[in-house]
């Protein structure tokens, strides 16, 4: 199982236990961020994206030139509920 099947699995679990109220929001929410075309200016697959160094919940540097040296990188964004 490849990795794109996984996370169609994973997203199709978790819809599925979505509270409707929420999953309406969530809808609406993408609907909108595709409406801005924000999408337009993203990284397509295989694009290359540049060398980044960000923060993490302990203030610790995380560089992805460093992570990339021990393999394939793969970033998520996770808003979290706020």
């Amino acid at each position: 199982m490849n990795l794109n099947t996984k996370l169609s699995a994973m997203s199709q679990e978790s819809a599925a236990k979505l509270d409707p109220a929420i999953a309406q929001i969530m809808k609406e929410s993408r609907q909108q961020l595709e409406d801005s075309g924000l999408l337009k200016q993203v990284l397509g697959q295989g694009e290359k994206m540049t060398d980044f160094v960000l923060l993490d919940s302990a203030q610790n540097e995380f560089s992805s030139r460093e992570a990339l040296k021990k393999g394939p990188l793969l970033i998520s964004w996770y808003r979290g509920i706020w």
